[in-house]
């Protein structure tokens, strides 16, 4: 795994609405061995491998991560915001952030009002202005705010950073799909990484609808259940495999053939059970076409939606791996139907 890489792709800013910096590192990372891209409208782009290849997979990833936006101006000089995604409130008090502009980044710290309960309303941006008007001229209405944290590696090869939700899995994703065109992989691959699943979906409804794949490979962070507070839906560790979700929203058979792979590979996986909707890009892509197969492999992570996101080196090496091989699988031949008579 090349982690000077997987640090670009965690420290290039993403939010909702302006994916624009990651889906370039995208291109710009795969174009040794990409045979085409595929741009939707909404913004996600699409590497191709194996472009002739009748049988299209769908491996996908979201780019964005959540962030604040500008909605107005104080007249003291700080900056109003609202919400842009998930947002923990209470996890801005006192962080440095960045604004993103056109003409660059801009500095600021968060305020917050002090009440027992922090909602959007009660925060706000200082960029050390002192009126609304020199602020308007600095800071763009509709400007994202991100928290100003960076890639840090841990102990027992761990690693934290901001929204590993899912640049992670942007990365995991792209990996794999080079690794099992080393192993012949013989089905069209399509790695798509998304925009705007945080709040709309609207990239993978897209991207789908546009490449009609037969099957879909959908790679999103979980909830890991090895920290204090965790809302995990099972026993869950990271550093002990990706996560294959139980449940009805993904195909039985996908899901036995994902696990039998790590099993020949002798790889951890765990498992976790969302008996419906599961919250990632796999909801919407069920919907498209006919109806697409889809499969959900997670990567599990300690404190999701927070600047501070933990996540393991092993997971990444052992989903990439499996993943590969996986693909190399997948051809025509393949019996997706969840039961037959």
């Amino acid at each position: 795994m090349d982690r000077e890489l997987l640090k670009k792709f965690i420290e290039t800013p993403s939010p909702v609405g302006r994916e624009d910096e990651l889906i370039k590192l995208v291109v710009e990372s795969t174009k040794s061995l990409a045979e085409d891209y595929i741009y939707d409208n909404q913004g996600s782009v699409s590497v191709v491998y194996n472009k002739k290849a009748p049988f299209k997979v769908m491996l996908m990833a979201h780019a964005d991560e959540i962030s604040l936006v500008v909605n107005g101006y104080n007249p003291n000089g700080t900056l109003k915001v609202s919400k842009n995604g998930g947002v923990r409130e209470k996890l801005y008090n006192g962080v440095k952030v960045k604004i993103i502009t056109e003409k660059g980044y801009v500095n600021g710290v968060m305020g917050v009002v002090d009440k027992d309960k922090i909602e959007a309303d009660d925060l706000f941006v200082d960029i050390g202005c002192f009126s609304s008007e020199e602020a308007k001229d600095i800071v763009p209405l509709g400007s994202y705010v991100i928290h100003d944290t960076s890639f840090m590696e841990l102990q027992n090869n761990l690693f934290s950073g901001r929204a590993l939700d899912d640049r992670l899995g942007v990365f995991v994703i792209q990996e794999a799909a080079k690794m099992a065109l080393r192993l012949k992989a013989k089905a069209g691959i399509y790695a798509t990484s998304s925009v705007g699943e945080e709040n709309t979906g609207r990239g993978a409804y897209s991207s789908s609808s546009i490449i009609k794949p037969d099957l879909a490979i959908i790679v999103d962070v979980t909830y890991s259940s090895d920290y204090i507070g965790n809302p995990a839906k099972g026993d869950i560790n990271i550093g002990k495999g990706g996560v294959i979700c139980l449940g009805s929203l993904v195909n039985r058979k996908l899901n036995k053939l994902l696990e039998e792979t790590a099993k020949e590979l002798g790889l951890p996986i765990q498992y976790e059970v969302w008996p419906g909707r599961t919250s990632t890009d796999g909801d919407t892509i069920n919907r498209t076409n006919d109806g697409t197969p889809t499969v959900l492999f997670s990567i599990p992570i300690r404190y999701m939606h927070s600047p501070v996101e933990v996540a393991s080196f092993n997971d990444v090496d052992t989903m990439i791996v499996i993943l590969a091989h996986f693909l190399a699988k997948l051809s025509s031949d393949i019996d997706l139907h969840p039961y037959r008579f």
